[in-house]
């Protein structure tokens, strides 16, 4: 046991002694990885932080939030919503469009010094703004959109210009979609109201042949037919058994007809209220988003953290030093041992 601890001891000794004699090496590479690492820092360009924090809406459409008499929670204009929310707010900001918008609005081919003439130009685009453009859920519920720049007020107005245009980008697609159903509904709308003259024209046609109302009148005339039977008024019996006569020529299609009517008279009345809904969410303008908190020009840079830079490169030198004298130490062994 003694002997194994001395060995154990032995060779802790001659690592030190190892590293002790290399120690020029060692600390030649060292402070040349502290020199990188403090060119690197002062080298790398800065960047500043522009960040948007934005709580979501609850994704409803403007007439069931605001048309509908049976409203429930999730009808209120008013309330946050919930994580699936917050994810179709994530993907609304990611969308090819907003990004090509905000390109275009702040040049960012130039910005990002990419070459407008290259084959590969918008792989290149997209990978540089997925580096400079970030989007989060937080814990609390909430989207952070930040953005990392050369220019601390471009950097600003880049985060506050992508959590605008959302709203725009979310409801022109919602406009597209509504602007369809307007149509269909207008067209049936139409053919209801077609319907509803024909209807009417022909009702009208029976009525001027004497059918008023049906059930009303054959209730009456038989009152009255009765009446008259008991009377024994020929004159009476005789007029009443012409109009019975008449009702029951015209009765089958006024019953018909009238059944009809008011069929397209309910639907009717329905179509012209989703045609206001339709109309009403095609003209919405809602907002999707709450903002929490806009953009403002930072006055301090978020990267590169300049020590840490160094402290990175002194350690990654540091260890790559130790790592080539442990490799230059085991290949002498073993040449030694087999020469």
């Amino acid at each position: 046991m003694q002997n194994e601890q001395r060995a154990g001891g032995g060779s802790s000794i001659d690592l030190v002694a190892f590293l002790w004699r290399q120690r020029r090496l060692l600390i030649g590479i060292t402070l040349l990885g502290v020199v990188a690492g403090v060119i690197a820092a002062f080298v790398i360009p800065e960047k500043f932080r522009g960040e948007v924090i934005l709580y979501p809406a609850i994704s409803n459409s403007a007439s069931r939030s605001l048309l509908n008499e049976q409203s429930g929670s999730r009808d209120d204009i008013l309330a946050l919503g919930d994580e699936e929310d917050a994810q179709q707010l994530m993907q609304m900001l990611q969308s090819d469009e907003i990004r090509e918008r905000t390109t275009g609005e702040f040049d960012l081919m130039s910005v990002y010094r990419i070459d407008q003439e290259g084959s590969h130009k918008r792989a290149e685009l997209r990978e540089a703004y997925e580096e400079h453009v970030t989007f989060e859920f937080t814990k609390f519920g909430s989207v952070r959109v930040e953005v990392l720049d050369e220019d601390p007020l471009r950097a600003a107005n880049m985060a506050n210009f992508i959590a605008s245009e959302v709203d725009s980008v979310w409801n022109a697609m919602q406009m597209e979609r509504a602007a369809i159903g307007v149509r269909l509904v207008e067209s049936k709308l139409a053919e209801a109201e077609r319907n509803v003259a024909w209807l009417n024209d022909s009702l009208g046609r029976i009525r001027a042949a004497g059918v008023q109302d049906y059930h009303t009148q054959s209730e009456r005339f038989n009152e009255y037919l009765g009446a008259a039977i008991v009377k024994g008024d020929q004159r009476a019996i005789k007029l009443f058994e012409e109009k019975f006569e008449v009702l029951s020529r015209y009765g089958g299609a006024y019953l018909t007809l009238q059944g009809q009517l008011d069929n397209e008279l309910w639907r009717l009345n329905q179509l012209r209220t989703k045609l206001t809904q339709a109309r009403a969410d095609m003209e919405s303008d809602l907002p999707h988003k709450f903002i929490v908190n806009k953009a403002l020009p930072a006055d301090k840079k978020a990267y590169p953290v300049r020590w840490l830079v160094c402290v990175v490169s002194t350690a990654s030198a540091f260890l790559l030093a130790l790592l080539f004298l442990v490799v230059r130490e085991n290949l002498d062994r073993i040449r030694q041992a087999n020469g």
